[in-house]
């Protein structure tokens, strides 16, 4: 859950992101979260278009004034894959926020393997994040 790097185009995003995780093995599931709603700028339409032609299926998350949208959004669809795929899997999650390390250790408990990509930011990603992932990988 977090935002891409500033003029990044899409294409190259996903480049990266799935020469990671073909590491790891074949991708089955590649999911972005958005809220579509917010105001579209030309960059933000392009980098959908880009995401959405590399292969990535684009949830839209609309916040509707709510607080944690996509962060829940992730989480069920982090335990749904656990649901329907036995380990052992990988998930791979690109996000800073600890919210999600409960959520990874119990997978983790479980004999999935949690790959956690981190983006660049200007605090430190939480140890209690980190701690919880099989691999972490600087985005």
């Amino acid at each position: 859950n977090c935002s891409p790097p500033v003029s990044s185009q899409g294409f190259t995003i996903i480049s990266r992101i799935r020469r990671i995780a073909h590491i790891f093995g074949c991708v089955t599931t590649f999911k972005a979260y958005l809220d579509m709603s917010a105001q579209p700028s030309k960059n933000s339409v392009s980098l959908r278009s880009e995401l959405q032609s590399s292969g990535v299926s684009m949830i839209d998350c609309p916040h509707s004034g709510k607080k944690d949208v996509v962060d829940k959004m992730i989480l069920v669809d982090m335990l749904a894959f656990a649901i329907d795929h036995e380990s052992p899997a990988t998930i791979i999650l690109v996000a800073g926020d600890r919210d999600y390390a409960y959520a990874m250790s119990t997978l983790r408990l479980r004999q999935y393997s949690v790959v956690l990509i981190v983006p660049p930011s200007p605090t430190a990603i939480p140890s209690s994040l980190e701690s919880q992932a099989s691999v972490v990988i600087d985005w």
